[in-house]
């Protein structure tokens, strides 16, 4: 009765993995979603959320914003846990807050445009170049490429993706060498 009892068991169980399995390719993606997003909030950009603190104390400072706005956006921003990697999210976050009437759209479109184009966001790609450029992985005139580039792509200071595709293209074009972009990713990431 065991040998059966082991063959039906293990039948039963081949059957409910299978179902399992073609039923829930949904339920994969989200998985593999969520240790993603996970990974991510394992790393914080703290020049960026600096950079929120920094942008926020001077609306408040200029008379754009209450200092009880300034306190609700932080808290928002906080308990949404956001990284500092993503003004979209960031954006997304506020917008919750002007639905609410907390703030308002100008103030939440004065708050991601000041908090994507912070000095101290771009500085830190600046940073990491000067670092390269002076171990001589990187030319001076590299150096000024890829800061070139990235103004006139508007990057953001926020999005590692977008950079990357930045630096895609100066690789294309002969600029830069695939260690060289590879370099400048790795630094952005630390």
């Amino acid at each position: 009765m065991s040998g059966i009892t082991k063959i039906i068991g293990a039948a039963l169980a081949a059957a409910v993995l299978g179902t399992a399995l073609m039923g829930s390719g949904t339920v994969l993606a989200d998985t593999s979603t969520n240790t993603v997003s996970q990974a991510a909030h394992d790393r914080v950009d703290r020049s960026a959320l600096d950079a929120l603190r920094t942008v926020l104390d001077r609306m408040v400072d200029d008379g754009r914003m209450t200092p009880g706005q300034r306190d609700a956006v932080a808290d928002a921003v906080r308990r949404a846990d956001w990284d500092g990697f993503g003004v979209a999210r960031l954006n997304e976050i506020l917008g919750a807050l002007e639905h609410r009437g907390t703030i308002t759209r100008a103030q939440r479109d004065a708050i991601v445009d000041a908090v994507a184009h912070s000095d101290r966001n771009v500085d830190r790609l600046v940073r990491v170049l000067d670092r390269l450029t002076d171990r001589g992985v990187l030319s001076r005139d590299q150096r000024v490429a890829v800061i070139d580039a990235a103004h006139r792509a508007d990057w953001d200071g926020f999005s590692i993706e977008r950079l990357g595709d930045i630096l895609g293209d100066l690789v294309r074009h002969g600029v830069l060498s695939a260690a060289q972009r590879d370099a400048i990713m790795d630094g952005m990431r630390r």
